[in-house]
Formats: C-alpha cells, structure tokens, sequence
C-alpha cells in the first residue's frame, strides 16, 4: 500500500482549528471475537482498538490541544504504509462554507459503533465517503474513513464536508482516519471510481473492522 495523506483536509469545505494525541501498545488480546487480531490501548488508557497482526502502531508525540491533553497514534501496513491515525484532545472550531451545489458527495459504506461512547452524548458511526468537485479549479476529489459523531446542529456533515471528527469528552475530541490515497489509482480510471471500488477489497474489510473496533477502554 502507498503512503496515505491522512492530513484529511476537506478542500474548502472544512477549517480545522485543532491539534491531536498519543497511544502504547496492550501486550494482552482482546476478548472473544477479536482475539485473532492484537488489541492496542492508548497510552492514557481511555480507548482501545484491535487491528491486523501484521500492521503496527506508532506512538507519535500528542498533538492535542485540549489543556485535559491527548494522545496521538499512527498505524502502517505491513509495508510501512500510514493506513490512518488516532488523535485526541482535539478542540475543533467549525468554520463552515454555505452549501454548494457543484459539491457531489457520495457514501460508500456506514456502521454504527456502540461500544464507542461520549462524554457529550453523541451517537458515533464509522462512515467511508468522498467528496468530488463538478468544477475541477475547486479542488481534487478526496475519499476519507473515519470515526464521526452525529451533531445534532449540523447533523454528521451539512455543511461541512468531510468532518472526520468524534466526540469524546466533555471539552473535546478526536480523529480515526485515513484517506484513499490517489496513487493507488489505475490507469484510466477516476478517483472516485477507484474509491468505489476500493470499499469492496479486502484491504478495506480490514480498515473498517480496525476503525469500528474503537472502543472505551475504562
């Protein structure tokens, strides 16, 4: 797998103000149906997720900027690939442009995730999607998984784009994302097609079991 940008931002869609987090490795497995796949706990011990035997996991110094801090991650293939990066502590402010009709956003694949709760009372899902421009000068289409909340003022995107955003405590938040990078697109074929198709390999089975696998750990 080539390099992913999990940089994620939204074209002009979105304006991020915020920051992320850090992560250390649980040494022991995860119950029942996950115990195939090594399970790894933040650093903070607040959240957990499992994900392939073969990849691994970075702690990387914390990005957050909530004053309660944060812890920041980053998991690769086994080919040294960045498949997508956990972030928390993050103070998100919305800066959202009026809704635009040359905008095309298309939903591949969505998953609740109950076992993934926030202090703010949000519903939090897993969702893969893209966001393409009819007008080219706009910006290159881009394609993001990610962990999302449901905001009630906006719903889980309105306005916004993409907003590969959860809620978390009560004074912030935090990201699990990656992108589909546009190098892995074959020769004649769009973005956006090869994001479609994307949704039914077996990589991707992989990246949606690790993301929806996000849980409370304490």
């Amino acid at each position: 797998m080539s390099y992913r940008n999990t940089t994620l931002a939204a074209a002009t869609l979105l304006v991020f103000s915020m920051s992320s987090c850090a992560v250390s490795p649980d040494t022991g497995g995860s119950p029942d149906a996950r115990d195939d796949w090594p399970s790894y706990t933040t650093s903070d011990g607040a959240l957990a997720f499992d994900h392939p035997g073969n990849w691994t996991v970075e702690e990387v110094p914390p990005l957050a900027n909530d004053p309660a801090g944060g812890v920041s991650v980053r998991v690769h293939d086994a080919g040294g690939g960045l498949v997508a990066q956990l972030d928390t502590g993050l103070i998100a402010d919305l800066i959202c442009a009026d809704p635009d009709e040359d905008v095309q956003y298309t939903e591949y694949d969505s998953q609740q995730m109950p076992e993934l709760d926030s202090a703010q009372g949000t519903d939090q899902r897993f969702v893969y999607r893209s966001v393409a421009f009819s007008n080219p000068e706009r910006g290159d289409p881009v394609a993001t998984y990610a962990v999302i909340s449901v905001i009630s003022e906006i719903g889980d995107r309105g306005q916004c784009g993409l907003f590969d955003f959860f809620t978390f405590t009560e004074s912030s938040g935090g990201r699990f994302a990656g992108q589909y990078p546009a190098e892995e697109v074959a020769a004649g074929q769009s973005y956006v097609d090869a994001a479609a198709d994307y949704a039914n390999s077996a990589e991707f089975s992989d990246v949606k079991r690790m993301l929806t696998s996000l849980r409370n750990q304490d």
